[in-house]
């Protein structure tokens, strides 16, 4: 019962983990490309 239950936490920790990780890869994403609109209009207009 206890190993199932540490498995379990492993598991849970694990998937946090992975959410975290594509948290940070969506918003480095949406960082980029307000960066590359940014820099798209301070040419245009600039």
């Amino acid at each position: 019962m206890r190993q199932m239950h540490g498995e379990g936490e492993q598991n849970a920790r694990a998937r946090r983990l992975r959410s975290i990780a594509l948290a940070l890869v969506l918003g480095g994403i949406v960082v980029l490309f307000f960066v590359m609109t940014v820099v798209r209009l301070g040419i245009r207009f600039g």
